[in-house]
């Protein structure tokens, strides 16, 4: 009944919204699965109703609510679809701020049922989409709301003594049953607000490098100083006091102990995210990443490092979420690890793919090992979980997996863009090449087709990029980026 309400709104602005983008890879199922992940991206997006002034999406139908950091991240999927659709879905959280700067949790019918917040990536999701399309006054209606949650978060969840960020509740993280914060049916809590978490820190560093970002996109200097200095601030703070030399990792602070918790989870690399970090310690984290007793699983970076004492097939206790994961690939891109960071984009892509085509939907949560469903659970022991969500991943959840997309385009596939210049840095898998097929992606947005044609013998990629009538070409080897200036889009 709600959808077809929904439906019904939803055709009054479906005319305004660009075709779906295409694909054509040397791989049925990604081929088939990135259209059909598409068609559960406009399932998600919901029309302005309620207290809604803008267009919002849900997760999924059992989700039927605005999330902000789910929000974000399907913002970042909607960027090389439609970012002006993906500034929109930011909207809720600057209409429904609070007057002491909270950014809410999330948002339902048009009303606050949270008094959490939630991780602050919506600067970051902002400034992907103003790099795809960018609009100045887009920026300027969203950068003082953005810097009065940076206010509402120091005020609010900074422990002054230690110097670092804490959260107030597992559920403002995302991560709820992380074996950082409660028992996995959720029945012990073990409390969050005496540990400086190293996600949110490394979230905080993320949200000021993001605004400085926007900020220069419209030579706009008002606070500039006092945002790098806190930034700086952050950084030398995680490294002071969450930095385990013996293990080679980041770890959470405990306030009461001064002792960091040595639990290894996907969270420890969030760091990599952020500009600046001591080259050293990247070098270990990678190593880390790189090993396929840890986090180099099929599908890789596990929510819980797949050697852990602490790791089980069961939501945030060991599943990949596409959303951390992606944090963390566009972390080692960060650090100029990009021929790793899109390899992991690649087996993360098919494993979506994959589970999609055995399993028949898309997911909150994928097996590192394995292309179904048959080994995970979601919060066992949890009596009310299972009623109202289910003991599996949630289905039609597009939701971050979205992900998949844009990584596709941007991270396997390698396109990109910030202003009015277009670059390509193909990372695509041994697989493809061998085939010699080309690879072909349509973005409607932009008037834009772009096609590979790799040639196994020479390793050489020839590369087409049409946006409107303008042409440009480049030959390159795999991994090298090439750079168009001269593609404007009318």
């Amino acid at each position: 009944m709600l959808d077809a309400v929904f439906a019904a709104r939803k055709r009054r602005f479906e005319p305004g919204a660009a075709p779906k983008p295409r694909v054509d890879v040397p791989d049925e199922t990604i081929v088939n699965g990135f259209d059909a992940l598409c068609d559960e991206m406009w399932y998600n997006l919901m029309p302005p109703v309620g207290g809604f002034s803008s267009p919002w999406v849900r997760p999924a139908p059992k989700f039927p609510g605005a999330y902000l950091w789910d929000s974000s991240f399907i913002a970042m999927a909607w960027k090389i679809w439609d970012p002006i659709i993906a500034t929109r879905i930011l909207q809720p959280f600057v209409d429904f701020q609070s007057p002491d700067g909270r950014m809410p949790h999330m948002v339902f019918w048009g009303k606050i049922v949270s008094k959490l917040s939630n991780p602050p990536f919506l600067e970051w999701a902002l400034d992907q989409a103003l790099s795809w399309h960018g609009n100045p006054d887009v920026a300027r209606r969203f950068l003082e709301p953005c810097k009065r949650f940076l206010t509402w978060r120091h005020e609010h969840r900074f422990n002054q003594q230690h110097g670092l960020y804490y959260w107030i509740d597992s559920y403002e993280s995302g991560i709820d049953n992380s074996p950082r914060f409660r028992s996995v049916d959720e029945k012990e809590d073990y409390g969050t607000k005496y540990l400086g978490a190293i996600d949110l820190n490394a979230e905080m560093a993320l949200e000021h490098q993001s605004i400085l970002r926007i900020m220069k996109r419209i030579d706009e200097h008002d606070g500039e100083n006092g945002i790098t200095r806190e930034l700086a601030r952050i950084r030398a703070g995680m490294e002071a006091r969450c930095w385990d030399a013996r293990a080679g990792t980041f770890y959470d602070l405990d306030f009461r102990t001064g002792d960091r918790l040595p639990i290894d989870t996907i969270a420890s690399y969030f760091p990599l995210i952020v500009e600046g970090m001591d080259p050293a310690r990247v070098d270990q984290l990678v190593t880390r990443l790189s090993d396929a007793r840890k986090y180099n699983t099929t599908i890789p970076l596990p929510s819980v490092s797949r050697d852990a004492p602490e790791f089980i097939k069961d939501m945030w206790r060991g599943p990949v979420w596409i959303n951390t994961a992606y944090l963390v690939m566009k972390g080692l891109k960060m650090q100029c690890r990009a021929e790793l960071a899109g390899e992991m984009a690649y087996r993360l892509c098919r494993g979506v793919f994959e589970t999609w085509r055995n399993e028949g939907s898309f997911y909150e949560f994928y097996d590192p090992d394995r292309h179904d469903l048959q080994e995970l659970s979601r919060k066992k022991g949890n009596l009310y979980k299972k009623i109202t969500l289910g003991s599996k991943p949630v289905k039609h959840f597009a939701g971050w997996t979205a992900l998949a997309n844009a990584m596709l385009i941007e991270d396997v596939i390698g396109i990109g863009k910030d202003g009015d210049t277009w670059f390509i840095e193909p990372h695509l898998p041994e697989a493809w090449i061998d085939q010699g097929s080309p690879v072909k992606v349509q973005l409607p947005f932009f008037h834009a087709s772009i096609e590979m044609q790799s040639s196994k013998a020479s390793g050489k990629i020839d590369c087409t990029i049409m946006v409107g009538d303008k042409k440009d070409v480049a030959c390159l080897s795999n991994g090298e980026r090439a750079i168009f200036d001269k593609l404007h889009h009318a």
